[in-house]
């Protein structure tokens, strides 16, 4: 216990400099679990992916429409459960910058096939009953203060005009895969506005097998059904398709992943120079503390939990501003990248890495400079008090 205390006192016997070293690392650390948060944001909804959900969509792109009457055919393949199909709107709410997501959805099995969007009875009824009905997601009603009976506006650019609805429900979810910043509305009220050209056209359908082990057969089924027609299909996983998207941005993910782990070379740099400098500084007192009778291990010991104490108050500083600051990081996104990552939570797995990897930083750093101390000899030591 005596010399736990001595430790806790060696640690902060310069207070400035072990201050401003711990405020040090808890800027790593809070840099760093912002960027993994970051990450565990940008793939949320491909983690949360239904593995008995599929998507069907036109091979050459998802640009390309498949026609309608797939619908009976595909809903024909034994394995499917479900299907419901969906189109990209893209509308314009008042500004360009006022992005979120919109889809023209079959509004009946969509629910069916995302039990997991939760609506009131009341709100589900009033969509289904309402072709110019539309529901919005919590946080895009928080957003733009929509409330049920509130009329929307959007400026086609897709489907050119002025499309008008009307908030029948706000839904909640019980899944990250689904999107709380989202519209949907009736994809029968597109379709009838369409010109004869267009009409009975789908952007993705959406399946749902009742044994997820068959997925890839129930895949592989469809697009072989299709194989020979004008509108052939590829098929994939929910998961594989939300990947699609997020592999646009690799490179930017893997840079990311870099520099997290560059943070933490920082850190570890941090607390070396530290405790470096506070080793040279004390070099003839550990020679005191040798010549009455402390051990080389005890040395060792000493600047080794000099480390440890540093970098662990620097990690619980770090951890404990994280979430207001995140939080605010995740206002400015909200209100500007509106739809871009969805909720921005403080990665609880990121947490676990940044504490465990924060502390080891500080052993490893406090590691050669203890291995110094260790092996000085107590004559030379003590001839710098000269």
């Amino acid at each position: 216990m005596a010399f736990l205390a001595l430790v806790l006192r060696s640690a902060f016997r310069n207070r400035l400099r072990a201050t401003l070293t711990a405020v040090g690392v808890a800027v790593t650390i809070i840099a760093f679990l912002f960027l993994r948060t970051f990450i565990s944001a940008w793939y949320a909804g491909v983690d949360a992916s239904a593995a008995d959900r599929l998507v069907v969509r036109n091979k050459i792109s998802i640009t390309f429409p498949l026609p309608l009457a797939y619908a009976q055919k595909i809903r024909g393949i034994p394995g499917v459960s479900e299907l419901s199909w969906q189109n990209w709107f893209g509308g314009v709410y008042k500004e360009e910058r006022n992005f979120f997501a919109q889809f023209a959805s079959d509004a009946e099995t969509l629910l069916k096939l995302y039990p997991e969007m939760l609506l009131t009875p009341e709100e589900k009824a009033a969509w289904l009953g309402d072709r110019k009905g539309c529901i919005v997601g919590r946080l895009l009603a928080e957003k733009y203060g929509f409330k049920v009976g509130d009329k929307i506006v959007l400026k086609g650019a897709i489907y050119p005009g002025d499309w008008e609805f009307t908030v029948r429900g706000i839904y909640t979810a019980t899944q990250r895969a689904v999107d709380l910043q989202t519209m949907f509305f009736h994809w029968a009220y597109l379709n009838e506005a369409m010109p004869e050209r267009r009409k009975d056209q789908v952007g993705v359908y959406l399946i749902r097998v009742a044994d997820s082990g068959r997925s890839t057969e129930v895949a592989g089924a469809v697009d072989k059904l299709f194989a020979s027609s004008l509108a052939e299909t590829r098929t994939e996983s929910e998961k594989a398709f939300q990947l699609s998207f997020i592999s646009m941005a690799s490179a930017i993910i893997t840079a990311i992943q870099i520099v997290s782990g560059v943070i933490l070379v920082i850190l570890m740099l941090i607390l070396g120079n530290t405790l470096a400098m506070s080793t040279r500084e004390r070099t003839t007192e550990y020679a005191t503390m040798r010549a009455i009778g402390f051990q080389p291990r005890h040395i060792e010991l000493l600047v080794l939990g000099e480390g440890f104490v540093v970098a662990a108050f620097g990690v619980a500083l770090g951890v404990a501003l994280a979430t207001p600051i995140l939080t605010w990081v995740s206002d400015i996104f909200a209100k500007y990248v509106p739809g871009f990552l969805g909720e921005f939570h403080l990665d609880g797995g990121a947490v676990l890495l940044a504490v465990g990897v924060g502390l080891a930083a500080g052993m490893a750093a406090a590691e050669l400079p203890a291995w110094r101390a260790r092996r000085m000899k107590i004559v030379d030591a003590l001839r710098r008090l000269a």
